[in-house]
């Protein structure tokens, strides 16, 4: 098979090439069935998609779908708000360059060591720095009681064994010595963070949910952090990587500030829905590992992260579509996932701004998820429908 054919499903017939038009490309996508088995499992796919639980990723089989039809092998593909890294995965994994934006810490940690999958020999490396940082510093009494940090469901020492606490908070001052994150780092720290809570033996904390920490449960149990955290290591170095693979980069940063060196072939994200979940709430445990204290998580000090910002005025994504309109080559495609909730139709109410702001609005695609599963989280809010907004950048910008 030529590399520039795509064969969708094995009873798809008619290939896509790098010429196909956006038309055609958007008609192909609108036949998957990525809600029927094997694509809805939650583990389809690489998995490194599963380094680390995050609530609200992409589903991998979307991710897979749109880079696949929308974009071309060697193109610059960038998602502004990349939470868990799904969308830049999946384009490094299809020979695209991969390139995620996100303000929150923990999504760029996840977005940064999916998309520069490191070296065993880096990684044993890294673990090895911290083995020795645990054993030898010894964290002080006042270092513990100091953690003032709770949410609705209890006290953050509510969750651990008092020694594996101990253990946490001295993890936790290890990786607030790194300016700055390599590969490797990123990627331990993922993994440490996904084994912070859950309802099953991997987890750190008494019984919870790997998703949301609710109140947990169970007797406090000793869990030593090294073991178990060697345990999710050995299992992410699994991950079997195609040749198709490619390097490419995460920024911690706005997207209002990212600075791109070159411009990007597509664009495709999804946003924050409209009054969804605040996913640095529901993150509270693991963003507290990223360095996060207790004033860091009041609405009133992220006002510089878009779900705030949309709560406010939906007319906030006329300076998103402006800011994209600059990161993206003339003609360049945008697609951004979506979601209708309660009388709130998100892709309708964005529309407007994306036209004002020029691009062309090439088709809204629905979707019915209200019999999706819910990972086991009692509370996914009432967003019933998803969409795809498909938007084109003018092929010239007049001055």
């Amino acid at each position: 098979m030529e590399s520039n054919q795509l064969t969708l499903f094995d009873e798809y017939s008619e290939p896509l090439s790098d010429f196909s038009p956006v038309s055609k490309r958007i008609d192909v996508f609108a036949k998957f069935r990525y809600k029927a088995k094997p694509y809805c499992k939650r583990n389809w796919g690489n998995s490194l998609h599963s380094l680390c639980s995050y609530q609200g990723k992409l589903k991998p089989a979307i991710a897979h779908f749109l880079i696949k039809t929308m974009t071309n092998q060697g193109d610059r593909i960038l998602d502004p708000f990349s939470g868990a890294g799904t969308i830049p995965l999946e384009a490094c994994l299809q020979a695209r360059f991969g390139h995620g934006v996100d303000i929150n810490p923990l999504a760029h940690v996840n977005t940064l060591a999916k998309v520069t999958f490191p070296s065993h020999e880096a990684i044993y490396d890294f673990r090895n720095r911290l083995s020795r940082y645990i054993d030898q510093y010894l964290v002080a009494e006042s270092e513990l009681t100091q953690v003032q940090l709770n949410n609705i469901n209890g006290r953050l020492q509510d969750y651990f064994h008092p020694d594996t606490f101990a253990e946490i908070v001295t993890a936790r001052k290890f990786f607030s010595t790194i300016d700055q994150h390599t590969p490797a780092s990123a990627f331990v720290e993922s993994c440490l963070l996904h084994i912070l809570h859950g309802n099953r033996p991997y987890a750190l904390s008494r019984r919870s949910h790997g998703l949301t920490p609710f109140s947990p449960t169970g007797p406090f149990k000793y869990k030593q952090l090294l073991s178990h955290l060697d345990a999710k290591i050995q299992r992410a170095m699994r991950a079997q990587m195609p040749k198709s693979y490619v390097h490419g980069s995460a920024y911690l940063c706005s997207v209002f500030d990212f600075m791109a060196e070159q411009q990007y072939d597509a664009i495709i994200t999804s946003p924050p829905f409209l009054n969804s979940t605040r996913f640095y709430i529901a993150n509270w445990i693991r963003l507290w590992f990223c360095g996060w204290e207790k004033n860091d998580f009041k609405p009133t000090k992220r006002g510089d992260y878009l779900e705030e910002m949309q709560a406010k005025s939906i007319t906030v994504y006329e300076k998103v579509f402006l800011k994209f309109l600059n990161l993206l080559k003339p003609g360049g495609l945008c697609v951004l996932h979506l979601g209708v909730k309660g009388r709130r139709d998100m892709g309708k109410e964005l529309i407007p701004q994306a036209e004002k702001t020029g691009f062309e609005v090439l088709r809204l695609l629905y979707e019915d998820v209200s019999l999706c599963e819910n990972h086991g989280v009692r509370d996914q809010g009432s967003t019933n429908k998803h969409q795809f907004l498909f938007l084109q950048a003018p092929t010239f910008i007049s001055k």
